[in-house]
């Protein structure tokens, strides 16, 4: 067992030494990260939107920005203006919104295409397979607000129940303490989806958990940390003064962006390297 652990440890760390050498690692991390900033702010603004028809607070999303950065980092991400248009005007402005948010899901498919060696799609089809995957993310957003709400209720029922203040002390303690686990599994299954689906070849997606796992784990690791270090070290606002918010929000996205295309690389190595185990290929790295 232990034998069988320290070969696959050795397995992953020699894939990723191996990924980290690849040359596209030096410039997609950042086109990636680029069309993130832009496609952050209107893809907000429409799950805001998508959770106002559906009765559902934002306070979970303000919360955890103003508890990872700071109240000015969430205010200026969420300080969008309500939808008050109806009819030809909130369609037009919906469908201007998805355009500016498919930005993000567009520059994932271009990630994965350049990483699989695969050939680009026409910009036609590959905005319109943004597009889903835009909707896809909103939707899946939506569903990680309603987790914290559903928890909330089932704390309020049993405190309007009242049966017992034990019981309903520990019932509260489990379900805050569950909220995390759910919510990073929520994440961990986006991921995963979003490098099945974003590749113009298919992907069988038990070859994407390898690399899932390793992004969800290093998400929460990196937002936790670098949290702290913007928190309680670094003091961006010396150099960088009135943008030191913008710069903080770009810094935390190349992170993620770095450590998408890490995961996004491990997947395809962890392939190739089963081909090259059954003879398929001969060849390593393209």
């Amino acid at each position: 067992m232990k034998k069988k652990l320290k070969n696959e440890l050795k397995e992953f760390f020699d894939n990723f030494i191996k990924v980290l050498k690849r040359p596209e690692m030096a410039i997609l991390p950042g086109q990636l990260a680029f069309f993130f900033v832009l496609a952050i702010v209107p893809t907000i603004t429409l799950i805001s939107f998508g959770a106002s028809l559906l009765n559902l607070s934002t306070d979970v999303i303000f919360d955890f920005l103003t508890n990872a950065f700071s109240k000015d980092i969430a205010a200026m991400l969420l300080n969008t203006q309500e939808l008050k248009i109806s009819g030809i005007n909130l369609v037009i402005t919906t469908i201007i919104g998805y355009l500016i948010a498919s930005n993000g899901p567009a520059s994932i498919i271009i990630t994965s295409n350049a990483i699989y060696g695969e050939k680009q799609s026409g910009f036609f089809k590959r905005r319109f397979k943004s597009i889903l995957m835009t909707i896809f993310l909103v939707l899946l957003f939506i569903f990680m607000l309603i987790v914290p709400v559903f928890g909330n209720k089932i704390i309020e029922l049993f405190q309007f129940v009242d049966l017992n203040s034990s019981i309903t002390d520990k019932v509260t303690a489990i379900i805050k303490l569950l909220q995390g686990p759910v919510t990073w599994l929520i994440i961990y299954f986006f991921i995963k989806i979003l490098y099945t689906i974003a590749p113009n070849k298919k992907v069988k997606s038990k070859n994407v958990g390898y690399g899932a796992i390793f992004t969800s784990i290093s998400w929460i690791l990196i937002t936790y940390i670098y949290s702290f270090y913007i928190n309680n070290i670094a003091y961006y606002s010396t150099f960088y003064g009135s943008l030191a918010n913008i710069v903080i929000l770009m810094i935390w996205v190349y992170f993620l962006a770095y450590v998408f295309t890490i995961g996004m690389a491990l997947n395809f190595r962890k392939e190739e390297v089963e081909l090259e185990k059954t003879g398929s290929i001969n060849t390593v790295n393209k």
